[in-house]
């Protein structure tokens, strides 16, 4: 598990192993598989061959010596048993999810992450079992058994409100904001300004306000999708917050244009 406690050594780990996969690829496959700077491939090259784990052919072309195949089984051997070790912790386990449709102790569940949360339903073969009793919509405790796949990120839509200079609530487009609320009921609301709280109110829900930046980008994390309502001079702030965040989003104008 140490490999996972440097940078260098784990870069060192993935430029081994893509030799080991593809002994065809060059400095610039790797750095553009890696998504690494040419130059900081370069350097880790460098130390490679001064260390005698890897060896040049001919120019651009590199061959892994047996001196590097034994770092590289060493490591991978470590990290093998790390995995082993916390999945077998993660499968002892047990977590509390949401039942869809009925449940019985002790029968097989399938369990997923939808929405920002993690349900289950009774399947034959699946990766759980359910170790209390549940009627659809109760929470109920599973025994993970095998894989899953984890949430992606959830959608956030940005929808943006004049601030009160400009007319505030007054000149916001409170049939678009309904229409998006309507199209994407499942999402969770969150308003950033009073301008953005009072539209939201108009349009008729009651949104998450205090800490919404935090609860945007936490949801959004889980999977959960996001409509964000917020006051333009506060919108940059969380734009810039997704960016840092490596969130994607879209923004629509919420004032109503005059014609």
């Amino acid at each position: 598990m140490k490999v996972l406690l440097s940078r260098k050594d784990t870069v060192k780990l993935l430029i081994l192993s893509e030799l080991m996969r593809n002994p065809e690829c060059n400095q610039r496959d790797i750095a553009r598989k890696l998504k690494i700077t040419p130059q900081a491939v370069s350097e880790h090259f460098k130390e490679l061959i001064a260390e005698e784990y890897v060896r040049v052919l001919h120019k651009g072309f590199y061959e892994v010596t047996e001196k590097g195949r034994e770092w590289l089984n060493q490591n991978l051997l470590d990290l093998h048993l790390f995995t082993e070790e916390l999945l077998s912790k993660i499968y002892s386990s047990s977590i509390v999810v949401i039942a869809k449709g009925r449940i019985s102790e002790g029968s097989e569940v399938e369990y997923w992450f939808e929405d920002g949360y993690i349900f289950a339903r009774e399947k034959e073969g699946g990766n759980g079992v359910a170790l209390t009793s549940a009627e659809d919509g109760e929470d109920v405790l599973v025994k993970p058994t095998g894989m899953f796949n984890p949430p992606g990120k959830g959608e956030i839509v940005i929808f943006r409100v004049p601030m009160i200079e400009r007319g505030g609530s007054r000149s916001t487009d409170i049939e678009l904001l309904k229409r998006l609320l309507k199209e994407k009921r499942r999402h969770i609301v969150v308003a950033l300004g009073i301008e953005a709280l009072v539209s939201c109110r108009k349009a008729g829900v009651e949104p998450i306000f205090f800490g919404a930046k935090n609860v945007c980008v936490e949801a959004a994390h889980h999977g959960s999708g996001v409509i964000a309502v917020v006051t333009e001079t506060l919108s940059e702030d969380l734009i810039r917050t997704l960016v840092d965040e490596g969130l994607s989003f879209d923004v629509i104008e919420g004032i109503i244009q005059k014609s």
